[in-house]
């Protein structure tokens, strides 16, 4: 049985779970808290299964997968140790987000139920909309490279395919995104384990593939006039073909841009209680570590295999490109069904919390008066629009998701964190040192990328723009709580 067929079956396979599930979550949305937050009703299994899935994107296997075959363990500098980093944030505040604001519906919600900013609330959801509408691009280019590789038809067929997924799985509201995480999370799981078993029991074992890795050098892709240096593979900075200041100033994009990202923190407030938020994070974060050692091991493992990939556009399409000639048929069918779980999981988590910050955080506040049932068609309809928009955004994809999503990430880095934390943790913090944070942040993050773009300067380049905006957003909350504290001294 060829493979482009045995493909198809696992893909007809999980359309079918697809339909079910959603359809399941569908019919048990009868509120917009339901479809909000699933009724802030949340277990453990159902938490847990969310946040991995919404968590493990497209980013996670075809972004880092390449990037770890083309330069080793400087991938788990760029991104897992960051990514990890900012879940451990989420759980220190998780209890207390949960206990003292699980009133809020929206990210948003929270600027104005913790600063009384109107301001925040409508500038956090501008924010999140124009972001998530690029982050879901990520998602619909990574299915599309899969499937246009592995089943050998045109990409804009494929993208079409994954745009209708994420519209049916989110009509349902945040019930059916659930409902079918539970799925996309046990295939994220399953696919990627086996992916490295298959690498790990080929190349004879985890010590013979580090043993080839510390010796190996040649070009990552053919083309390419830069050769991986002997050793580059197992140094944390590819031995200087990665620039170390970048890698480490990347915590402040992807780190604290995953500890303040929207769709994390509606996790937390979607669980049944504060145990229920903590448990979500820790055994997600368990699993996860599985899953990205399970892929480390791989990429390493492909690129001793396979020491220089075939010309590719991006770093981004390694990955399919090579199992497609390495692995037998089924095996790719559950490496394909892996990737459509990991775009889909999170495509859809980020299409509802687009709609639900449109309808809820900007037009609710002009509209007064708005029912529930007019404000679940109206996110329907919005839906189906941002969804739209997104998939003709894929038409012209960025060229890498792994550095293209920290950029994204950085957003909310910048101008949430220190708001949302201080917020969180500190009572003293008020509405001027939270708009002043939030504002300078975002100013000084467009501004530092507006300079790495065209101004050509080798220095700045170095320099992850996460850093300037987070480093502005702390530096204008501390003076502004210091003026605070010494005009309430004064009187």
């Amino acid at each position: 049985m060829n493979g482009p067929f045995l493909s198809m079956i696992f893909f007809f396979i999980y359309t079918i779970l697809m339909i079910y599930s959603a359809r399941n979550g569908f019919y048990s949305t009868y509120s917009a808290e339901d479809f909000f937050l699933a009724g802030r009703s949340l277990n453990s299994f159902f938490s847990t299964a969310t946040f991995l899935a919404t968590w493990f994107s497209a980013a996670s296997i075809l972004g880092l997968g390449g990037y770890v075959y083309a330069y080793g363990v400087a991938g788990v500098v760029y991104s897992i140790i960051p990514w990890f980093s900012g879940a451990l944030f989420l759980l220190l505040i998780s209890s207390r987000l949960k206990e003292n604001f699980n009133s809020i519906y929206t990210y948003p919600e929270f600027f104005t139920l913790r600063y009384n900013s109107r301001i925040m609330q409508i500038c956090s959801a501008i924010i999140m909309i124009f972001s998530y509408l690029f982050y879901i691009t990520m998602q619909i280019k990574g299915f599309g490279l899969v499937m246009s590789t592995l089943l050998d038809i045109p990409y804009t067929a494929a993208i079409f395919l994954i745009y209708l997924y994420i519209l049916y799985t989110t009509f349902g509201g945040l019930f059916s995104v659930v409902k079918t995480d539970a799925i996309n999370a046990f295939i994220i799981f399953f696919s990627f384990i086996t992916f490295g078993i298959y690498i790990i029991v080929n190349n004879s074992g985890i010590l013979n593939i580090v043993d080839k890795a510390s010796t190996l050098s040649s070009v990552p892709i053919n083309g390419w006039n830069v050769k991986t240096p002997e050793g580059g593979l197992l140094d944390p900075f590819c031995k200087g073909l990665q620039d170390p200041t970048y890698l480490l100033t990347s915590f402040f994009g992807w780190g604290l841009g995953l500890a303040s990202n929207p769709q994390y923190v509606i996790r937390i407030i979607s669980a049944k209680d504060k145990a229920t938020s903590k448990k979500m994070i820790i055994f997600s974060i368990l699993l996860l570590s599985i899953i990205y050692t399970s892929i480390i091991f791989a990429s390493i493992g492909l690129r001793v295999m396979i020491p220089s990939s075939p010309q590719v556009n991006s770093i981004d399409e390694i990955i399919p490109t090579l199992i497609k000639s390495i692995f037998p048929g089924y095996l790719n069918g559950l490496f394909l069904v892996g990737v459509i779980a990991s775009s889909i999981s999170t495509a859809n988590s980020e299409l509802l919390l687009i709609a639900n910050s449109f309808t809820y955080d900007i037009l609710k506040n002009y509209k007064k008066g708005m029912s529930e049932e007019e404000l679940l068609n109206l996110n329907r309809f919005t839906i189906a629009i941002a969804g739209t928009i997104s998939l003709l955004l894929s038409f012209n994809p960025p060229k890498s998701l792994i550095e293209f999503g920290g950029n994204i990430w950085g957003i909310f880095s910048s101008c949430a964190f220190v708001p949302l934390y201080a917020g969180v943790v500190l009572k003293s913090a008020d509405k001027t040192a939270g708009e002043l944070s939030f504002v300078s942040g975002l100013i000084f993050y467009i501004t530092f990328m507006l300079f790495q773009s065209f101004g050509k300067i080798p220095v700045l380049s170095d320099i992850h723009p996460g850093l300037i905006g987070f480093s502005a957003s702390l530096l204008a909350f501390l003076i502004a709580e210091w003026r605070s504290r010494n005009a309430k001294y004064r009187t």
